[in-house]
């Protein structure tokens, strides 16, 4: 990943920012139950999408070792295996640009009610939680700084500086990282293929991508289901204070 000055000094002017002054606590605790549902239903599409591609791409390797080794293929099996390619991949592309607005949304939502729940000094705001994850370079670690952030004052939010964070966190974050790095060689290799050796090995690594994916996707799952339930639980004890 790479980076021009200009982008550079944008990132290093952003970076100051959301730590400029402390962000107090928000106003009225939203119930982001349906918010929730609709990320987990669009996690598990993107699951079973990866699968699937993973599946098909294991058959488009079939394909092209037969090629390979000089075996004449019919067309309309080629035919099938590009229709398949292509029908899977735009479901892939609409499923990932809806789930990318949702999860926005979701951690605009979880940020909120953290400060709602009485989080204070929380060095992310809302709108940086989601931010962050369009800004070169720093996107490599400070949306998982704003994540572990909504994970603690989720946890606890009165002393939410002194809780340990989840290793879910972890997992979840070098996870998305391999996938996304995966996933943009795999592309670059496919765009740059001129013999079948060179599919061969896009394929391959776009499989390894689904994987990477799949694994993503599941730990995200288990990171939304639980945060959500932290910020439930909390808010049930504090209507029977």
């Amino acid at each position: 990943m790479s980076a021009d000055p200009s982008a550079a000094t944008a990132s290093a002017a952003a970076a100051s920012a959301p730590t400029s002054a402390p962000i107090a606590p928000a106003a009225g605790f939203r119930d982001s139950g349906l918010l929730t549902r609709s990320l987990k239903l669009f996690l598990w599409l993107a699951i079973i999408l990866s699968a699937l591609s993973f599946g098909s791409e294991l058959l488009q390797l079939d394909l092209l070792n037969d090629i390979k080794a000089g075996r004449t293929l019919p067309p309309e099996q080629v035919y099938s295996n590009d229709l398949r390619q292509q029908i899977i991949g735009g479901a892939t592309f609409i499923n990932f640009v809806v789930l990318v607005v949702i999860f926005c949304i979701w951690i605009y939502r979880a940020n909120y009610n953290a400060r709602a729940l009485g989080a204070t000094d929380m060095k992310f705001s809302p709108g940086w939680a989601v931010g962050w994850y369009f800004i070169p370079i720093a996107n490599l670690w400070k949306p998982y700084q704003a994540m572990c952030e909504i994970w603690q004052a989720s946890a606890a939010p009165a002393n939410w500086q002194y809780q340990t964070r989840g290793s879910i966190l972890q997992l979840w974050w070098a996870f998305f990282l391999l996938s996304n790095f995966i996933a943009n060689v795999s592309f670059r290799l496919s765009l740059r293929a001129s013999s079948t050796s060179d599919l061969i090995l896009s394929s391959t690594i776009s499989a390894a991508s689904s994987i990477f994916d799949i694994a993503s996707n599941v730990t995200a799952l288990t990171l939304v289901n639980q945060i959500y339930r932290m910020q439930m639980a909390r808010r049930s004890a504090e209507a029977f204070d």
